[in-house]
């Protein structure tokens, strides 16, 4: 079930976020590199747990990976240290932003302060954020999803598959983007098989506690 759920949105965050690492680094004077001529190239700041999580940090590397691929960007990518504060991550950014890097996107709604920020106070960079779409700059762009479908389609399959009439749906930390998975989760079980019981659990209540790595 859980495998199901973490390959499904894997997958779709991996594509949306190439394609949106294209676009926000194409222009009309954009060279065959992908931006332009005073632009260093590509580069994304992880969320909690970096590379290797297997989640969301692993499936925005490899969007990195194939807009590199694909459109032959030059890329970096920069680690999260434990304990971090907003201010942190947005000399993080504004780092990246004065090495000539653009776009620049921080992977999750944790960025959302050091992206508005560093939005502010580099103007001709282009930022984006994941899971946040609460900064309205013009040089800022949301990398949303509909993650409810993807866990409607772990509920179906694990509805399907439950022999004992009681599935488990485990979040990370208990925040409302998390719940988007649960309430699509326990969608995809009810339509499926409303004899069905979810039991749902949730293993932090703060990112700073573990829950996403």
């Amino acid at each position: 079930m859980r495998r199901i759920s973490r390959i499904t949105v894997a997958g779709a965050a991996t594509a949306s976020l190439a394609l949106a690492l294209a676009a926000c680094g194409g222009t009309s004077t954009s060279s065959d590199s992908g931006g332009s001529e005073d632009d260093k190239g590509l580069a994304i700041a992880y969320d909690v747990g970096g590379r290797g999580d297997q989640s969301f940090n692993d499936a925005a590397f490899a969007g990195l990976e194939q807009a590199k691929k694909e459109f032959g960007y030059k890329t970096a990518d920069i680690e999260p240290t434990d304990g971090e504060t907003d201010a942190d991550k947005q000399q993080r950014l504004e780092s990246l932003a004065k090495q000539g890097y653009n776009p620049i996107v921080g992977v999750g709604y944790a960025y959302a302060a050091a992206v508005k920020g560093a939005a502010d106070k580099y103007p001709d960079t282009t930022f984006g954020i994941v899971d946040d779409a609460t900064i309205t700059a013009k040089n800022v762009a949301d990398l949303v999803f509909n993650e409810e479908q993807a866990s409607y389609l772990a509920g179906v399959a694990a509805a399907r598959s439950t022999k004992s009439d009681v599935v488990g749906f485990v979040g990370g930390v208990d925040i409302p983007l998390i719940h988007k998975f649960q309430a699509g989760f326990e969608q995809g079980v009810k339509d499926t098989d409303p004899k069905v019981e979810v039991l749902s659990q949730y293993l932090t209540q703060t990112a700073e506690e573990g829950g996403f790595s």
